[in-house]
């Protein structure tokens, strides 16, 4: 049995911005290391609009912040951000990866795929 997420534009924005604030960036702050507008990033904050995933992920990538807890509001059992610094870290060391390493990369892709299909069940 398939789980249907439907996506809350109000909890999503209302989680981008505590999680902007908790990182220490203004919404101007963000947009400029985002390359985009402060504008649009009140519109998602505020609900009026509908966040992309390139939108999310990048945000994700720049205050350190897991995807699943800002799309559905789920905290993750694993830390996916600190799993993703770990695969990093190990990156240049390619074929020898930790075996931590190559699980974060599968919890990584296993969250990412699921968040695509809630994203795609929910045209956004």
């Amino acid at each position: 049995m398939q789980i249907k997420y439907d996506l809350d534009k109000v909890g999503i924005g209302s989680r981008l911005q505590e999680e902007r604030i908790r990182a220490g960036h203004t919404q101007e702050s963000l947009a400029e290391a985002m390359g985009i507008t402060d504008k649009y990033i009140s519109k998602v904050e505020n609900g009026a609009a509908a966040p992309s995933l390139s939108y999310v992920m990048k945000f994700s990538d720049i205050t350190r912040t897991d995807v699943c807890y800002l799309l559905l509001g789920i905290k993750a059992k694993t830390d996916v951000t600190a799993a993703s610094m770990v695969m990093e870290a190990t990156a240049p060391y390619g074929k020898s990866q930790t075996k931590l390493s190559k699980k974060g990369q599968k919890i990584c892709d296993e969250m990412m795929k699921k968040i695509k299909e809630v994203l795609e069940e929910n045209n956004i």
